[in-house]
């Protein structure tokens, strides 16, 4: 079986779905994709359902070709993405759509401008080998290994009334819950401003601020279980846990992002501002099922009826 062939992986191309369930009792993390909804609509665009793997492009999205006909989808931040076929003819896309690759074609996905992260989906997803129920994998695509997908072909179409954002919000605000340590630091770190660090990953997005965080954390303090969206403190700067992030942690545990802002926390741009905003358990749970419905209606939407095919 034939796929799509990397040329140039760009920064951080990984294949993810979402996630690897029933596992963390061994050790194993959940993983997947950072930014459900927009995976989600990647898929949506595809005809798949939300469980299809897709590749996950990190801040640039790279170069590949088409070995076979391919049906396509894209979504998330805003990035430039053109199809040159073999010719040298190139048509650019706009986020987020879908189209056809004839085989030869090249993909080729620019710099991402107001997030961190788009997900090409294909049609019936990757068919990379699952590993303990997932085909989730936080190796970097290499060029010249070819991704394996089955032979497709999708209309070009787009959701009718989707806007991305020109740019990036100048600081964006996170909702957070109080962790298990939250009464031993300095209460003032909740109202201060903080930037991404450039050595963010899918393992943690690193924050620096000029703002010490102090916490009165024993030495010996016992490891206990973390989460994506844990906010932990190290060395007085703190960390927000991502989806590769490992199932126990020894530093102290402040806050915990609510789940329907971990997606925004996946779109973060290194040098961006970030402020945290605490929110009750009762409000955290309704913010979570809001999201989970929007998610839901967005999907069932795309895949019927807001669709301008051009």
């Amino acid at each position: 079986m034939s796929g799509l062939r990397v040329i140039e992986p760009g920064v951080w191309t990984t294949v993810q779905d979402l996630g690897r369930f029933g596992q963390r009792a061994f050790g194993v993390p959940v993983g997947g994709v950072f930014d459900r909804a927009s995976a989600a609509l990647a898929n949506a665009l595809a005809g798949n359902a939300a469980s299809c793997a897709v590749l996950e492009l990190t801040l640039r999205g790279g170069s590949y070709e088409a070995g076979v006909e391919l049906g396509v989808a894209f979504a998330g931040a805003a990035v430039d993405v053109s199809v040159v076929a073999r010719g040298g003819r190139a048509r650019d896309l706009i986020a987020p759509s879908s189209t056809t690759l004839a085989p030869g074609d090249r993909l080729e996905v620019g710099a991402i401008r107001t997030g961190a992260r788009v997900y090409l989906a294909v049609r019936s997803g990757w068919l990379t080998r699952p590993v303990l129920g997932s085909r989730s994998d936080e190796r970097n695509v290499r060029a010249g290994e070819t991704i394996p997908a089955a032979t497709s072909r999708l209309p070009g179409r787009r959701p009718a009334r989707w806007r991305y954002p020109a740019v990036a919000p100048e600081v964006a605000t996170i909702r957070v819950l109080n962790g298990p340590d939250s009464e031993h630091a300095d209460p003032a770190w909740i109202d201060q401003d903080y930037r991404v660090n450039a050595t963010s990953n899918r393992m943690g997005v690193r924050l620096e601020s000029d703002w010490f965080v102090a916490v009165d954390s024993p030495e010996d303090r016992v490891s206990m279980p973390v989460a994506p969206g844990a906010v932990q403190v190290a060395g007085g700067r703190l960390i927000i846990l991502g989806p590769a992030c490992g199932t126990m942690g020894g530093y102290p545990h402040l806050a915990h992002v609510v789940s329907a802002d971990l997606d925004r926390v996946g779109q973060l741009l290194p040098g961006q501002r970030v402020r945290f905003e605490p929110v009750t358990l009762d409000e955290a749970r309704l913010l979570e099922r809001e999201a989970r419905e929007a998610i839901r209606r967005l999907g069932l939407i795309t895949a019927t009826l807001a669709l301008d095919e051009f």
